[in-house]
């Protein structure tokens, strides 16, 4: 069965205070809707369909060339439920598991993506939402479940009774996955009476429980995936998280860092074992590094190939293969032989 996404890419990102829309921003190297994209496509999904508003061109050049991504625009930024109104309107509807993400949430992992459309197959379900257990819940719609724990709405955190703050610390990611054939015969049911007449895809939770059909959530085991950037400072906490997690993955594979919080490297960037990433290192694109290397300090290299047993370092490099008997920047040996003289 086929898996479709749906992106939701359309907001201007006021708080950026920007003249380019939020999700075009970058972090270690790609824009934060490359992301949930990415990791769509990662999780399996053969449809991702990106919803664009402000901006749309510029949010439309990031794909360039990849034919797995269709775009669909909101002209009128109505609230998700309308988003995604828009969408099966565009397109005409669709069948199979349907994931909504978003593109200022750029943490999220393949694999959560995949837990999610799981639970969903296993029990038939008409909505699966992932949820968290943040340390502070404050700002977060609440899930309410019934005494069988299963999940039957989600209350924005100014609806919440002060009883329900105290005791609903489960929050909605704003993640889920749907059943997409009764999504697209259900999704015109979701109404706008509310403080900001907007449509919610919240509220289809509450619309399925109302319905009897089956709604569970999964709660994801790290609550920083579902981390969004609507700030330059949570940008720099996302990069920091991404950072983090891409470096204990390659010193785990065989590489070596001396100052990991020192050192920032693109997601389709490979590096071979037994090489040392020395401090000030920023590898982007798709920068190939070999076995035995020692790269930086001070060193900048993209979309750069670099063979076994190479030094690189006080360098910036764009779009070069380094060849097998080139040394670049000053090796210990040139340091050597200078003294010397």
């Amino acid at each position: 069965m086929s898996l479709n996404a749906i992106v939701l890419a359309a907001g201007e990102g006021t708080r950026m205070k920007s003249r380019h829309p939020k999700v075009a921003h970058k972090l270690l190297g790609r824009p934060l809707v490359w992301w949930p994209v990415h990791a769509a496509r990662e999780a399996g999904a053969d449809r991702i369909i990106v919803v664009v508003g402000s901006h749309a061109d510029e949010v439309r050049v990031v794909f360039d060339g990849d034919d797995d991504v269709e775009f669909v625009e909101q002209t009128e930024r109505l609230g998700t439920g309308h988003a995604v109104r828009v969408v099966r309107d565009a397109i005409g509807g669709f069948q199979g598991p349907t994931v909504v993400l978003y593109g200022d949430t750029p943490l999220i992992s393949a694999e959560t993506i995949s837990a999610l459309v799981d639970e969903t197959k296993a029990h038939h379900n008409a909505c699966t939402v992932l949820t968290m257990l943040p340390p502070d819940p404050a700002g977060y719609g609440r899930i309410k479940r019934d005494a069988s724990g299963a999940v039957t709405a989600i209350v924005e955190h100014k609806d919440c009774t002060p009883e329900e703050r105290e005791t609903l610390t489960e929050c909605n990611s704003g993640i889920y996955c749907f059943c997409g054939g009764r999504l697209t015969a259900n999704i015109d049911k979701i109404g706008n009476n509310n403080a900001q007449g907007e449509y919610y895809l919240t509220d289809m939770v509450g619309i399925y429980s109302e319905m009897g059909e089956p709604v569970s959530a999964i709660c994801a085991s790290d609550f920083t995936e579902l981390l969004g950037v609507n700030s330059r400072k949570q940008l720099a906490v996302a990069t920091m998280v991404m950072q983090n997690r891409i470096n204990e993955r390659l010193m785990d594979e065989g590489v070596t860092m001396l100052n990991p919080s020192m050192v920032w490297v693109g997601p389709e960037v490979t590096v071979g074992r037994d090489t040392e990433l020395l401090p000030m290192t920023m590898l982007w694109g798709k920068t190939t590094i070999g076995d035995d290397c020692v790269i930086g300090p001070n060193t900048r290299l993209t979309n750069c190939t670099v063979p076994d047993g190479r030094s690189v370092e006080e360098t910036v490099g764009y779009d070069a293969v380094i060849d097998e008997d080139v040394i670049v920047g000053a090796s210990d040996e040139d340091w050597d032989e200078d003294l010397e003289d």
